[in-house]
């Protein structure tokens, strides 16, 4: 049930879902049972047709995600096992719920950062499709300062790579401003801030043809994993959204001089 999670809350508002990260007392660092926890939500998101967006966000003011909880690790790693989702032969092996881009949600996914981004949970902020960033927050990768390896490819996509380098290589972090100023984040606002307006902006996309949205953002994700672009992709979707109901009410409404009525159909 989506009401019985332990380490996040889920809710809805109209067609908006709001997932919020609820271990503040661990700086909502991610053990094995929110992984369990945020993939049901993901597959909720996913699945439900009356779901058109959904904002992420954390509890507390000063951590969004603090990445893996180390604690958890390092407890199996001294009884030289893996943590169960890092065990093929562990039932849940590779359900990872903090690996949000594994799941394949066309919605958008919009990020409310209210506070530092690290190892993990920068990129729990890579697989957003927006985001906000506190003006306090900061992100940074820092999988080098304990010995392991982070997801430097995902970095690599979204960065220049002399920023990307900056990152992953050196294990420092980078503010909100600088984040902003090399295309990270989309808006920098005051902490108290960082909910509501990811949540106009939420409310915007809602205003959209969903059926148009998610087929934008579907043609944004393959091309952004091909090696080069193409546009036939783009115009077959373009032709096919034409077809659409959506597709239709769109043109008829501006003509009419009206607000479209979205059917998603």
């Amino acid at each position: 049930m989506l009401s019985d999670f332990k380490t996040i809350t889920f809710e809805r508002r109209d067609h908006i879902a709001i997932v919020t990260l609820n271990r503040p007392e661990a700086r909502n660092a991610y053990d094995d049972t929110m992984q369990g926890e945020l993939s049901t939500a993901w597959r909720e998101i996913r699945g439900n047709d009356d779901i058109w967006c959904a904002v992420v966000t954390a509890a507390g003011k000063d951590a969004f995600c603090a990445g893996r909880d180390v604690k958890e690790l390092s407890a199996f790693q001294q009884q030289g096992k893996l943590v169960p989702r890092y065990d093929p032969r562990h039932p849940s092996y590779g359900d990872f719920g903090a690996h949000l881009h594994k799941f394949g949600i066309n919605k958008p996914i919009v990020g409310a950062i209210n506070g530092f981004a690290v190892g993990g949970g920068l990129g729990l902020l890579l697989s957003c499709d927006l985001r906000i960033m506190s003006e306090t927050a900061w992100i940074g990768d820092l999988h080098v300062n304990i010995g392991q390896i982070g997801g430097a490819g995902r970095i690599l996509r979204q960065l220049p790579y002399a920023v990307a380098a900056e990152l992953i290589l050196s294990g420092q972090r980078i503010g909100a401003e600088r984040a902003r100023e090399v295309g990270l984040v989309n808006r920098v606002v005051a902490p108290d801030e960082v909910l509501p307006e990811a949540l106009r902006w939420a409310e915007q996309l809602c205003r959209m043809s969903p059926l148009a949205v998610q087929r934008s953002k579907e043609i944004m994700q393959t091309l952004m994993a091909l090696p080069t672009g193409s546009t036939a992709l783009e115009e077959y979707y373009m032709a096919q959204m034409r077809l659409t109901e959506d597709g239709r009410e769109g043109p008829m409404a501006f003509r009419e001089k009206r607000a479209p009525r979205w059917t998603g159909k």
